[in-house]
């Protein structure tokens, strides 16, 4: 009995939650991003906004695609993420298209890595990717059957200007 109450301290130090470190927020990542790329094929314009979450207790993103020429493609969408561990990052995806889907993120010093799941309809990935400290190059990929991430987007952006009331974190 004195032996098992002897690692109960320890087995319950051991089950505690991990502290948040936010010293892990991406700070490449913030500001407000204009893009020239591909969707699906079709030259396309992206612009993204990526900020703190009131109180820095995460991230908010902003994403928004349409077509160049003479396309009509257009589709917005936002996420928050907030720390879930060490480099891990969880948060909510909302889409124009009106399909929602679970996040799920890994960050380290120049990329951010979110996988995207919604079990009724698609399971994805998002690449952002620090080239220069004011450039990024982003990527999405489908799963698709066979368990291959298939490519249907990429985009190169230039960072536009800080995030309002943030100072500019060009690290």
């Amino acid at each position: 009995m004195i032996s098992s109450l002897l690692w109960l301290p320890l087995m319950l130090a051991v089950e505690a939650p991990t502290p948040v470190d936010n010293r892990a927020t991406p700070d490449w990542l913030l500001g407000d991003w204009s893009g020239k790329g591909s969707l699906f094929g079709q030259p396309a314009r992206m612009s993204l906004s990526v900020c703190p979450l009131a109180g820095n207790r995460g991230l908010t993103l902003d994403y928004q695609v349409s077509g160049e020429g003479s396309s009509t493609m257009r589709f917005a969408g936002h996420a928050d993420y907030v720390p879930d561990g060490e480099n891990h990052w969880r948060g909510r995806w909302k889409g124009s298209n009106g399909v929602d889907h679970d996040l799920t993120a890994l960050t380290s010093n120049d990329s951010f890595v979110a996988t995207w799941h919604n079990a009724a309809v698609e399971t994805g990935r998002t690449r952002y990717q620090r080239i220069a400290p004011d450039q990024l190059k982003v990527t999405d990929y489908v799963l698709r059957d066979g368990g291959r991430f298939e490519e249907f987007a990429s985009a190169d952006y230039d960072r536009k200007a800080a995030c309002q009331g943030s100072p500019d974190n060009d690290q």
